[in-house]
């Protein structure tokens, strides 16, 4: 055998070395990549999951009556207050004067009010 048979085979072997070592690291590379995304997708997952709980929460907050306070009556807020004012025939600054609200919601809710046959 000659030296260049001997350094051939070398490089061939050295060749045949170096692709197997590629090949298995990229093997191993793509499973752990696969692993990453895996636990990436499962991560994310809970997320979503925690979200739609959220959403669910707030939507049924949402749709939940506000809590009164003892004694608190819906007719007790200072709009109902001047819708009823003005049914009596107050005018508008009279009824911002005694609900607290500006003038011109009183005038907002004296047009829309004041000699309503709906209501």
């Amino acid at each position: 055998m000659s030296i260049w048979t001997i350094v051939s085979l070398a490089v061939s072997v050295g060749t045949l070395v170096a692709l197997a070592y590629l090949w298995w690291r990229a093997k191993r590379d793509g499973e752990s990549s696969a692993r990453l995304t895996a636990l990436h997708l499962d991560h994310l997952q809970q997320q979503l999951s925690m979200l739609q709980r959220d959403m669910e929460h707030l939507a049924k907050s949402k749709s939940l009556p506000r809590p009164q306070s003892k004694g608190e009556d819906l007719t007790s807020t200072p709009y109902n207050q001047a819708i009823e004012l003005v049914k009596h025939g107050l005018s508008a600054a009279e009824v911002a004067e005694r609900c607290g609200i500006s003038r011109s919601e009183a005038e907002l809710i004296v047009s829309l009010y004041r000699n309503n046959s709906t209501s």
